[in-house]
């Protein structure tokens, strides 16, 4: 019987083969869903086992990277250039298994199959059977997709249906967060976590310290244990030369549960999501399993891993750490309290520079975003205009800060932010040279701008940073209100 016949009697099996280290290996075709190239970059995942090397985006999709290199114990010979990776599904459980390059489509008779049966009780074995070719000249091992996938710490979306659903129900108000960088991955918390963003202070000695906590402060009266979050994540610290000291933050949560900082490379930006757009991430690791609430995808870049605030609080190594020094040090933090109390009023600022440090109040932003450089100029507009641009769909016009208000003009714009306001329907964005720091500060701290200083003729702010606050050790800053700025832009627009 021909393979034509054997094909209508159902008797053909069909396995796509691949190269791994100078090995030819096989898959039922059943299982594999697809191959694709290897993408240009891969999103490192925290805390994962190594032989998951990453996350990429495929159509919606987060897809796991697994390197059968690690995974079966052979030696990796260095980047193939033609790696490919094939995305294997069963039982729901969806992962790309990376190989060197790909073989051929084989259509193989059932009595060629030999299982290779495994110990009652046992684990299945990550060769599931051979083929035997070409009269069993040329012997084929057969990958089992459901042993390799089944194995501890492989990713998988238990519950992707259900939290799609989920997501779908919620679309509408977006939502923001402060991403920031740690060992290279993009991370980001909801901003409603995060009580402060602050430089990096002389720490203290902290006697629960160890590789994660790495000392102690005292934030106006609190005692808050300072963990690196690169190394809680399982991350290689990042030499000095790569991250510079002063891009280094200090992240505050505080609830009732407790308060810790996290240590951070730097603070990139503010980032805003609807539920639909968050990508679900897979699942490892069962201590981990809660860490992260989705993937943030950023078109054809990396994304961002939203990182979820209520593990992180729930967390038994920092819950740890928030109770002990919160018992240890509970006069300090009693003290802190009172004077909260007294405080009055609490407000959150965004600080950056335009020359000189100014602040804005967070609920002013949408989000801040890097200096992009696809700013499209518009002839006919004033000239502190500089263009418009394209923010996932919603035109922005861009507003140069420095020339609205006579100053320099900008020298270097790798550190540049664009503050995302939004009036009268309109977007804006608010080209300053860098973004600083998120601190909270007590109502009490407000000051007002004398009126001669707010209504004078030649005042170039025109009414923009009415108010100003005292910043503890750095003295007053001046408040920007982004209201007047957006008048005055559209007025004089229509105008030109």
């Amino acid at each position: 019987m021909n393979h034509r016949s054997l094909a209508a009697a159902g008797q053909l099996e069909l396995y796509g083969s691949f190269h791994l280290a100078g090995t030819e290996l096989a898959l039922p075709v059943a299982a594999l869903q697809e191959v694709v190239n290897h993408p240009e970059t891969l999103t490192p995942v925290p805390l994962a086992p190594p032989y998951l090397l990453g996350l990429f985006n495929l159509r919606g999709t987060l897809i796991p990277v697994v390197d059968l290199h690690q995974l079966l114990n052979v030696r990796d010979e260095g980047i193939a250039p033609t790696r490919k990776i094939a995305i294997v599904e069963t039982a729901g459980v969806r992962v790309g298994l990376r190989f060197d390059a790909t073989g051929e489509i084989l259509r193989v008779p059932k009595d060629q199959v030999i299982a290779i049966e495994t110990a009652e009780g046992s684990a299945p074995a990550a060769i599931g059977a051979v083929l035997k070719l070409d009269g069993g000249e040329h012997v084929l091992q057969v990958l089992s997709a459901a042993a390799l996938l089944g194995l501890r710490d492989v990713p998988h979306f238990a519950e992707q249906v259900a939290r799609t659903t989920e997501r779908r129900a919620q679309q509408g108000q977006r939502r923001q967060n402060v991403s920031f960088k740690v060992g290279g991955t993009a991370l980001a918390l909801p901003m409603g976590a995060i009580q402060e963003i602050i430089r990096v202070p002389a720490l203290q000695h902290s006697p629960m310290a160890d590789e994660v906590c790495i000392g102690m402060l005292n934030l106006r009266g609190a005692t808050v244990p300072v963990l690196d979050f690169g190394t809680f994540l399982g991350f290689a610290r990042a030499p000095d030369a790569v991250v510079a000291a002063d891009e280094r933050r200090i992240v505050v949560l505080n609830r009732d549960e407790g308060c810790f900082g996290l240590l951070v490379d730097e603070v990139a930006s503010i980032v805003a999501y609807r539920e639909d757009e968050l990508l679900p991430m897979p699942s490892y690791g069962g201590a981990h399993r809660s860490l992260f609430a989705g993937y943030l995808a950023a078109g054809d870049s990396t994304g961002v891993l939203l990182v979820n605030a209520d593990a992180l609080f729930a967390n038994e190594r920092i819950a740890t750490l928030a109770t002990g020094h919160r018992e240890l040090y509970r006069k300090a933090v009693q003290a802190g309290d009172v004077a909260q109390k007294r405080g009055g009023t609490r407000q959150t600022l965004v600080t950056f520079r335009i020359g000189q440090l100014i602040g804005v109040r967070i609920a002013e932003l949408r989000e801040v975003i890097d200096y992009r450089d696809d700013i499209v100029k518009t002839p006919g507009l004033p000239a502190f205009v500089r263009g418009v641009l394209n923010l996932r769909g919603v035109i922005v016009t861009v507003i140069d800060v420095r020339s609205m208000y006579a100053m320099p003009p900008y020298e270097d714009l790798a550190h540049a932010k664009i503050l995302i306001v939004e009036h009268r329907g309109e977007k804006y964005g608010l080209l300053v040279d860098s973004v600083e720091d998120i601190v909270t500060l007590n109502g009490s701290s407000q000051l007002t701008m004398p009126a001669m200083f707010t209504r004078a003729a030649g005042t170039q702010t025109r009414g923009d940073m009415r108010e100003a606050v005292e910043l503890p050790g750095q003295g007053t800053l001046m408040l920007l209100d982004p209201v007047p700025l957006c008048e005055r832009v559209a007025e004089e627009a229509a105008a030109f």
